[in-house]
């Protein structure tokens, strides 16, 4: 599902950092030409930061991320209605493009928070953390312009990484103020835009493309890593999905079928759950501003000292001091 089109702008952007031109990419395509779309996508954006680390890859890719020239997935969102069926298609079926994070929104007191998650592995290199928030904020900003004839800005950027040396690129690029070394990645924008009409918007278009993105996901599910599966479940349908059998059914597969499938590849529910639930913790506690008590209920904890004993083994850190942290940083 992850259209070539990614993988071949991404060859057409390595040669403008002068840091990357030493990466053979002749070479590079033709010996992983039997991979995946997706895979080799990995695979170049290992390459990149293992050549320059300190590559401003992530900005100068996201430039060319333009929704009306990507995937069928992207002109989907073009031609939704408004800018909140956009989040709902983006929060529901954004998995079908495979990625290596997942999309988390939330809306409090008027503002709308994107975040950047990675529950699919406990520890994500911080380059590639890096490369996903400056490719998706670039195209997540040069979509909602390119739907809303250029009258869109968001209010606020936070990163989970410190800065890098090319940091004024980032205030230069997306327009707002930027923070580092934050608990995750996540943009703001005002929730006054989520009924706005798209200035793209096409009822019949998008019916077409959406039918074309589930009949292209349909045809390869079966080949998906289950546990990627799993945890988008997860993600999607928490706190439900944090109980097994909720699990299963929505994999439409048995308990027993559902424990077959992990231990195969020496897996479990439980550590699934857990990845799941240490990326939604830090969405809630830092973001969405409950307190306690709502945020174990949302993570399908029954207590909240259950849901603390949790958060003190993951992050060495009682939920208060972590919270206290931030705000301070905030402040």
């Amino acid at each position: 599902m992850l259209d070539d089109i990614y993988y071949r702008l991404f060859l057409e952007v390595i040669p403008q950092d002068p840091k990357l031109r030493g990466i053979d990419i002749k070479r590079l395509t033709y010996t992983r030409k039997h991979l995946t779309e997706d895979v080799k996508y990995g695979h170049l954006i290992d390459t990149v930061y293992q050549t320059n680390p300190d590559s401003n890859f992530g900005l100068l890719y996201g430039k060319y991320l333009c929704p009306s020239i990507l995937c069928d997935f992207s002109r989907m969102l073009l031609t939704a209605q408004n800018f909140g069926e956009c989040l709902k298609i983006i929060q529901s079926l954004n998995h079908i493009l495979y990625p290596r994070y997942y999309p988390v929104i939330t809306r409090n007191k008027g503002v709308v928070s994107a975040s950047i998650t990675f529950p699919f592995d406990r520890q994500v290199p911080e380059y590639l953390r890096r490369f996903c928030a400056e490719s998706l904020f670039s195209y997540t900003l040069n979509g909602f312009r390119e739907i809303s004839n250029n009258n869109f800005n968001y209010l606020s950027i936070s990163l989970d990484y410190p800065p890098p040396i090319y940091a004024k690129e980032y205030e230069d690029l997306l327009g707002c103020e930027v923070r580092f070394d934050q608990p995750l990645n996540v943009l703001k924008f005002s929730e006054d835009l989520l009924d706005k009409p798209l200035v793209t918007r096409n009822a019949t278009l998008h019916e077409i493309y959406l039918k074309k993105c589930l009949d292209a996901w349909q045809a390869m599910e079966r080949d998906r890593n289950f546990e990627y599966r799993a945890i988008c479940n997860m993600m999607r349908h928490h706190p439900d999905a944090f109980n097994s059998q909720n699990l299963a059914d929505k994999l439409n597969i048995s308990i027993r079928g559902l424990q077959k499938r992990l231990n195969k590849h020496g897996g479990s529910y439980s550590h699934l759950a857990l990845l799941a639930r240490r990326e939604l913790a830090k969405v809630y506690l830092y973001e969405d501003d409950h307190n306690l008590d709502h945020t174990a209920e949302k993570l399908g904890f029954q207590t909240s000292s259950g849901f603390r004993k949790f958060f003190k083994s993951e992050f060495s850190q009682t939920p208060a001091e972590y919270m206290d942290s931030f705000t301070r940083e905030k402040a």
